[in-house]
């Protein structure tokens, strides 16, 4: 007979699930919004970080994992989840999940890693930001194995009110990644575009309700735009170097994949520049800032607002149809993609659609034209032009 590793299964039903014992390793901002919902909802929670005091912190990963049901990772990248491989070997918890914003390549490895001395893996990319995770409002992204989600569903609650199964091992990560990437775009050319407005002339308000009219719509200009933008509070809650990474990741799934991948890449670099110019930890949000604050520019007058919106949808399609090409490359569904996208920051018209309707060139030609006109850098919707 044969000797495997033992499995020890643990049924996290709702009616046994109001106190479980976890731990989580990476307490930074979101992590520590993390631990405080998981209290709050009554589990027993053991913190792991060696920036955090003594007194606060286990002394290894290791120790805070061997006391745990549910070990969660909420690590800064894929390469400091593979260095808690050591750790979480160790101390073989019943299940992992991985909350970091990660490769899904390191993600099918760790699962590979961990099976043998049986623990569980789960990716679970969360979306939502810091504030969400204070409110409990999370989306989180979850790949593995959909029995095991289940069990662990309850605990997640605490924290995510909108918990969607993306496929096997690998399979949040790499939706978090492209609904991330999306977001970007989307946060980006509705400044872009915003600002080309007000150049010439037009109200800003007016304009936001423009674009939320119709199909240029998206969940940035919808929520982002009102709350942090028009009032120049940015303070989203995702800094600028989060996003530059999880567009990073985004475009190695494509290389990994022999995907080409053009405007992903425009996108990070035009991203890359953004961040260096507002600092790194700045709110992702100030990007318009940035691009408020280029050239000095002004428009001969009056503007049809129409022509804009236009073109922003267009740069939103064109971005999401090349978003899902790498998500089918990676194997993900591409139905289930775009449902838990459309329920995310990642939203537009243009994948409510499903990606219907086509590129309208001559509204993104004249969009850039207006740009280059009142000197507004607008690297996406010259990007669209191009395309």
């Amino acid at each position: 007979m044969v000797n495997g590793p033992t499995i020890r299964r643990y049924e996290l039903v709702p009616q046994y699930a109001a106190s479980v014992r976890v731990a989580l390793a990476g307490v930074g901002r979101m992590g520590s919004a993390i631990a405080g919902r998981l209290r709050a909802a009554g589990h027993r929670v053991t913190l792991y970080d060696p920036a955090l005091p003594g007194a606060e912190s286990a002394p290894s990963l290791a120790a805070a994992a061997s006391r745990s049901v549910i070990t969660f990772l909420c690590l800064p990248d894929a390469a400091a989840v593979e260095s808690s491989l050591d750790g979480l070997t160790e101390a073989a918890p019943p299940i992992v999940v991985d909350l970091t914003s990660s490769l899904p390549s390191t993600t099918r490895r760790m699962a590979a890693a961990l099976a043998p001395v049986g623990v569980e893996f789960l990716d679970s990319p969360l979306s939502g930001g810091v504030a969400g995770a204070r409110a409990g409002t999370l989306t989180a992204m979850v790949g593995g194995d959909q029995e095991l989600l289940e069990r662990v569903r309850p605990v997640l609650a605490a924290f995510a009110t909108n918990v969607r199964w993306a496929g096997p091992a690998g399979s949040g990560h790499a939706t978090k990644a492209l609904n991330n990437a999306l977001s970007a775009v989307g946060l980006m050319s509705t400044a872009e575009l915003l600002v080309t407005a007000a150049r010439h002339g037009a109200p800003e308000a007016a304009v936001v309700a423009a674009f939320n009219a119709g199909p240029a719509r998206s969940q940035n200009s919808e929520v982002k735009f009102p709350r942090d933008v028009l009032p120049r509070t940015y303070a989203a809650g995702f800094t600028a170097a989060l996003m530059v990474k999880d567009l990073a990741v985004a475009l190695r799934i494509a290389e990994e994949r022999s995907v080409a991948a053009p405007f992903l890449t425009g996108l990070r670099a035009a991203w890359v520049e953004a961040a260096e110019a507002m600092g790194m930890a700045s709110d992702f949000t100030r990007v318009h800032a940035v691009i408020e604050g280029r050239g000095d520019g002004q428009g001969a007058g009056p503007l049809d607002v129409d022509v804009l919106c236009r073109a922003l949808a267009s740069v939103h399609l064109v971005a999401a149809t090349e978003a899902l090409r790498v998500a089918v490359a990676e194997g993900l569904d591409r139905e289930r993609v775009l449902g838990i996208v459309n329920t995310s920051t990642g939203r537009s018209e243009a994948t409510r659609s499903g990606l219907a309707g086509q590129v309208d060139r001559a509204a993104v030609a004249a969009a850039a034209q207006l740009a280059r006109a009142a000197g507004v850098w607008a690297p996406l919707t010259f990007l669209a032009e191009r395309s």
